[in-house]
């Protein structure tokens, strides 16, 4: 069994690396989720009806966990983003929206 070491840096080093892994995970986050609307648009066009119909109503359903009130999440926001969720730009609606009519910019 290991033993979990208790002690937690706070350096402002120690942070930055946090926050910048934070910032790399948030960004495949919406690599993953634009993939699941693209792929989900391109099956809806592959149904017949009702289904595409069906599809393309949930087109944007059960995508990632959001994690605005997690503190450390918190945290990281204030220090990168303003207190700006990177998750809830209105860039980033405007692209998850496109992509869910099939206008694919290939942002993410």
């Amino acid at each position: 069994m290991v033993e979990q070491n208790k002690t937690v840096c706070n350096c402002s080093s120690c942070l930055n690396e946090f926050c910048q892994l934070i910032d790399e995970l948030i960004e495949d986050i919406k690599h993953l989720e634009s993939e699941t609307v693209r792929t989900r648009y391109e099956l809806s066009r592959h149904l017949n009806y009702p289904y595409d119909e069906y599809l393309r109503s949930d087109i944007l359903s059960d995508l990632g966990r959001r994690y605005s009130d997690h503190p450390a999440y918190q945290v990281y926001i204030q220090l990168l983003y303003n207190n700006q969720d990177p998750m809830e730009t209105d860039e980033w609606c405007e692209h998850i929206c496109r992509l869910a009519h099939g206008h694919d910019d290939s942002e993410y």
